[in-house]
This record gives structure tokens, sequence and C-alpha cells, in this order.
């Protein structure tokens, strides 16, 4: 890397993407996916921060923080960031997250789902 090309890293901000790719309403049922609703639905008003998903869910960070964006993107959840002072709290502000109505009902409708069977 250049001098110049460090230069202008200093100066950059990481930022958390609000949506991976742009809205979008369908939602892939995937089992990492069903593990984190499953999280959600034990007590579907609760705010979980990511690390609250992850000790429910089990799943690695790297797996688990695109889906809360896909989900967040399709409008089943909806985030806020902690209302903390970080230095007092001493450690870093975390970001919430919280089933929609609409999640609540789609997620309902997707365990619902499988007790139903399959037309033959």
């Amino acid at each position: 890397m250049s001098s110049h090309s460090r230069g202008l890293l200093a100066g950059v901000t990481l930022c958390r993407l609000t949506t991976m790719g742009g809205p979008n309403r369908e939602v892939r049922m995937s089992l990492q996916t069903l593990r984190v609703l499953e999280a959600f639905l034990e007590n579907p008003t609760d705010q979980l921060s990511g690390a609250d998903v992850q000790k429910r869910s089990g799943l690695a960070s790297g797996t688990l923080y695109p889906i809360l964006l896909r989900l967040e993107s399709a409008g089943w959840f909806v985030s806020r960031w902690e209302a903390i002072d970080p230095s007092s709290a001493g450690r870093p502000r975390r970001r919430l997250y919280r089933l929609t109505p609409t999640g609540l009902a789609r997620a309902s409708e997707v365990f619902a789902s499988f007790g139903r069977g399959v037309p033959a």
C-alpha cells in the first residue's frame, strides 16, 4: 500500500450497512434463519442485541449478522443503537433488534406451516 493510500484510509470511518442489496420483502428460510427467528419468538416483544441472538441461536457472527440485516431489510425487524454512554458503561453500545408486528406474524406463519404437512 502506498503512503498516499494509507493517508486516504486514515480518515475512513466504518459504518453499518442498513441493507444488503436493497429492499427485499421475500426472505429465504434456511435453518439458520429459523434459528434466529426462534430466538426472538421466545419473548416476541424483547429487544435483543446481536450477542443475545448469538447465544440463543448458537450461530457464528459471520452467519448471524447478514441474516439480521436481511430480515431488517424485509421489514421483519427494526433496530436501534442502545442509548448508553459507552465510557460510563465501560463497553461499546449494542445494536438492539426487535420483531415488527409484520415480522411476528410472518415468523409465526412460518413455524405454523411446519405442522400442516405437505399435500399429496
